[in-house]
């Protein structure tokens, strides 16, 4: 079944028995594109697709990403469950891996951090009363463990690699935010945004661009998640 938000030029491709599910994800994503824009900039892409698949997890593209049926056998009440958190994450992923590109294998933290913490800025904005839900759902039940910079390779299973990667990576980005105050983190990513816009960033061009933000000292925090 095709589902379209022709304003926002979006399209979701789903199962026919799951209509509703999809009618959700499609709004998710409708109002993540919208806010993403609003503090990142423009993503310059003429469409965005969402297509319901049988493999793991999701997967993400330019402009099109995968989410497999299960978030949509049991997506949640709303905002409030998997499918939305996880279409959130993937919209995120058009700013960061697609706008700001990075090496997935070896710096992964670079896109998957991010889109992490881009869930968290999503809720804090427009579901502010979600937010203990969110750090218990997605962060928190699964007492993550890892250093946030370490490289696919390092891990003996998926879910070391997203506890340490992807979930330490949101503690990672929320001290540095604490450290600095919302404002200048956000002025920070839009600079970084700005500066690596379809290029390859890394790590040290990263913190490069963070020290232009603030003059903080933040490696006490960094010796808590960095290896």
């Amino acid at each position: 079944v095709l589902l379209q938000d022709r304003a926002a030029r979006i399209n979701a491709y789903v199962f026919p028995e799951h209509t509703a599910a999809g009618q959700t994800a499609l709004r998710c994503v409708g109002e993540a594109l919208q806010f993403f824009s609003e503090e990142f900039g423009e993503p310059g892409l003429e469409s965005m697709n969402l297509v319901e698949a049988d493999f793991p997890d999701g997967m993400e593209y330019d402009g099109l990403f995968f989410l497999n049926h299960l978030y949509f056998e049991y997506p949640g009440a709303g905002v409030q469950g998997g499918l939305c958190t996880l279409s959130v994450h993937e919209t995120a992923h058009q700013w960061w891996y697609r706008l700001v590109g990075n090496d997935p294998a070896l710096q992964p933290w670079l896109d998957e951090a991010l889109c992490t913490f881009s869930e968290l800025i999503f809720y804090e904005a427009r579901y502010p009363e979600m937010v203990n839900w969110w750090w218990g759902y997605r962060i928190n039940d699964y007492n993550p463990q890892g250093w946030v910079n370490s490289t696919i390779y390092d891990h003996g299973d998926y879910r070391a690699y997203v506890n340490a990667v992807y979930l330490r990576g949101v503690r990672l980005l929320d001290a540095l935010r604490r450290s600095i105050g919302d404002q200048a983190m956000l002025d920070f990513l839009r600079m970084y945004v700005q500066a690596y816009r379809y290029k390859l960033a890394d790590t040290q061009g990263f913190f490069q661009i963070f020290s232009e933000t603030s003059q903080q000292e933040i490696e006490p925090v960094l010796e808590q998640y960095f290896k």
